[in-house]
């Protein structure tokens, strides 16, 4: 990581990894193709002899460090020690919430004439979680916005319109309704899903439910998805993590979730073909 440097977080995308360092600054390492590296060029770094000690530290504006980071598909975001938020990689989607489809930071100077998003006047964000076409964040008021991808509903806006690739869009982005006086704690991005820990300690979750992974109990007609059509957002209900449960912290993957639970104990849901609920069997729970 560099003479003398420690790691104090660290996030892993599909080929790629991002360390933040006790500095401030963030190195990322891995598979380069879109720029998710943040070094204003397409080279894989870490496969190679030498490489880790030749890795910079990432552009991430002057005067700059980071607070957080997250590692989607192929695109990369930070939290700055400023509040303001900056994504860098893959952007066919707009998930970098720059209002353009621009891959950013694989070609020279990009990284330093980056944007940060635009999270709605005076807001910064206070948590970031990347998946793979689409970004969520937690504002420092609570609520939560996501922008990039939506064909499955996944940004939580009752409608399945791409935000964060054409002009003005991030500007016009709402707060997800999360219920009535309801804010989030938390939130954490699957491939086509979101997951939000609430500040009741409630979960709620949204997107595609093709293997239950939204913990609603089943997945036919209009549940196979939540957030796609008019009302839905508000008529999604927290999941049942059993009687007098509440969630401590929340983990959204490909296909299944998982909860840390107030007693310390851990249930998993959705999509379980390797076991990945932990259940000792291969039976997709929440359908």
């Amino acid at each position: 990581l560099g003479t003398g440097r420690t790691a104090t977080s660290i996030s892993a995308g599909y080929d790629h990894t991002c360390a933040l360092l006790d500095n401030g600054a963030v190195k990322c390492w891995g598979l380069n193709g879109y720029g998710q590296l943040g070094l204003d060029n397409r080279t894989n770094m870490g496969d190679d002899s030498g490489e880790m000690v030749q890795l910079t530290g990432i552009n991430l504006g002057t005067g700059r460090t980071a607070t957080a980071i997250a590692t989607g598909g192929w695109h990369t975001c930070a939290v700055l020690d400023n509040g303001d938020t900056k994504c860098w990689g893959w952007n066919q989607f707009g998930q970098l919430g720059i209002n353009n489809t621009t891959d950013m930071g694989d070609n020279s100077g990009e990284m330093d004439s980056l944007s940060s998003i635009n999270l709605g006047t005076g807001r910064t964000a206070t948590v970031i979680s990347a998946g793979n076409g689409h970004t969520c964040a937690v504002l420092d008021n609570g609520n939560a916005k996501c922008w990039g991808r939506n064909h499955y509903g996944q940004l939580g806006i009752d409608n399945t319109t791409d935000m964060g690739d054409g002009s003005g869009e991030m500007a016009l982005l709402t707060g997800i309704n999360l219920g009535t006086g309801r804010t989030a704690k938390s939130i954490s991005v699957g491939t086509d899903m979101t997951c939000a820990l609430l500040d009741d300690a409630s979960v709620k979750c949204w997107g595609l439910n093709s293997y239950g992974q939204l913990g609603i109990g089943n997945n036919t007609g209009n549940n196979l998805r939540i957030g796609d059509d008019s009302g839905e957002m508000d008529q999604l209900t927290g999941i049942n993590l059993g009687t007098g449960r509440t969630a401590t912290a929340i983990a959204a993957g490909s296909s299944h979730t998982c909860a840390l639970l107030d007693n310390a104990s851990v249930k998993c849901w959705g999509y379980n073909s390797y076991g990945e609920l932990g259940i000792d069997n291969t039976t997709t729970i929440g359908d």
